[in-house]
């Protein structure tokens, strides 16, 4: 097809129209040939035809003239031949082979520099863990030597705080459990005092805020109650409900440990604790607890859904708006200063709840809910035994096991720093 589309179009090009009618003799057999050798074959034979047979001018004229197309045809025919791709099946086989056995030998190197990494790498691990081991005994030895090298005031003061705090330990458990009677006395004269200690404490370390949060404000209300009222069935209910309630949340809020030689660990303590062994022994053993008290406590007492639940919660909502009042309109705390509110929201466990920035009415809307649940828990308290010597059974191993990992993480890692940063000095 080929062959018969280029024929024609030459001769199109160079013949004119009245030669056209010698062409269409012969186009047949051009047409009708499938490739390049049949048509040489056809134009071979026709040409001996021609040749033989020729009689006249005008045959001789037609003769030289399809000579002429035949040989364009045979001039097509080499060039064809001369662009016709060859393709070699062995040769793509053998490249393809090569390429693969490439491949796969740049596939055994990137492997072998792998595990040779790792095993270079495990081994570089194993010298830096037994360097780390042999570092941290190192630094046990001087802690050790630190706590003995001690300065003899600190060292003796950091004893008797300990001293001082197991015994009053012991006095405490010793109240609770058998001379109720102290209670009352211990918690009016313990009181005031580790308050007062703390304001001054914290008013020099920039904290004076927290000692305006409700659990100030509820020791304040019971202190209240115990010299006033301490006979009145109804506020005994509330002074338990808010013991038993909000003081017993912020125990767990602010994380209070038993570190015995650290008085202001010891203090918060305290305020979140004591309060609750007062209630425990006023509502099971008043007969006992008044023994030597200037009045006495209600007896079988039960438990009042306005007193246990709603009045501690107008007192929290109270506390709320002159809090707010007090310390968000008037005073203003700067930026570096730390509140309560602003000490919770830098929590971890306070971010995955409500977010990284949560605002302050969140804070507030908690607050009052988490009142209302406590307190609702502490008439189930108020009226099984059980129930409140489980709770303060709870209490007691969270802020034994704080304390626990205070010694062991805390206070020994503060000393590991403290030899960390003598080495730089030196």
């Amino acid at each position: 097809t080929l062959l018969y589309t280029i024929k024609f179009e030459v001769m199109d090009s160079a013949v004119s129209e009245d030669d056209l009618q010698y062409q269409q003799p012969y186009s047949g057999s051009v047409a009708s040939s499938s490739d390049g050798e049949c048509l040489l074959e056809t134009i071979d034979e026709e040409d001996a035809e021609c040749s033989a047979g020729l009689t006249s001018d005008n045959e001789a004229d037609d003769f030289a003239y399809y000579q002429d197309v035949y040989r364009f045809v045979d001039v097509m025919k080499s060039e064809f031949n001369k662009r016709k791709p060859s393709v070699d099946w062995n040769t793509l086989q053998r490249k393809k082979d090569e390429v693969k056995e490439e491949l796969q030998r740049k596939t055994d190197v990137v492997k072998e520099a792998v595990k040779t990494g790792k095993e270079k790498i495990s081994v570089k691990g194993r010298e830096k863990i037994a360097h780390g081991k042999k570092s941290i005994l190192k630094l046990q030895k001087k802690t050790y030597k630190r706590l003995k090298d001690l300065e003899p005031e600190e060292n003796s003061k950091m004893k008797a705080i300990f001293t001082k705090s197991v015994l009053t330990l012991v006095i405490k458990t010793f109240a609770t459990c058998s001379g109720q009677w102290l209670l009352p006395w211990y918690y009016v004269f313990t009181c005031p005092c580790l308050i007062i200690w703390r304001i001054i404490t914290y008013w020099q370390a920039q904290f004076q805020y927290f000692c305006l949060d409700f659990c100030y404000f509820g020791n304040l209300i019971i202190s209240l109650i115990l010299w006033f009222a301490p006979s009145s069935p109804q506020l005994c209910a509330l002074q338990f409900s808010i013991a038993n309630g909000m003081l017993y949340l912020g125990a767990f809020s602010f994380r209070n440990s038993l570190v015995f030689h650290s008085v202001d660990k010891m203090t918060s303590t305290y305020i979140h604790t004591v309060p609750l062994l007062l209630t425990f022994g006023i509502r099971w053993y008043p007969e006992e607890t008044s023994l030597y008290w200037h009045d006495s406590f209600p007896l079988d007492v039960e438990p009042s859904f306005m007193w246990n639940v709603v009045g501690p919660f107008l007192v929290l909502v109270a506390h709320s708006i002159l809090y707010t009042i007090l310390v968000n309109v008037i005073l203003q705390p700067e930026e570096h200063i730390v509140t309560s509110f602003r000490y919770l929201k830098a929590k971890k466990s306070v971010k995955n709840i409500f977010g990284p920035n949560p605002p302050y009415i969140v804070f507030v809307g908690t607050n009052m809910i988490l009142c209302l649940v406590f307190s609702s828990l502490t008439m189930l308290m108020y009226k099984c035994f059980i129930a409140h010597s489980i709770s303060l059974c709870i209490l007691l191993i969270y802020v034994t096991w704080n304390g626990a990992g205070y010694y062991f993480d805390v206070f020994r890692m503060s000393l590991v720093r403290q030899n960390l940063s003598t080495e730089k000095e030196d």
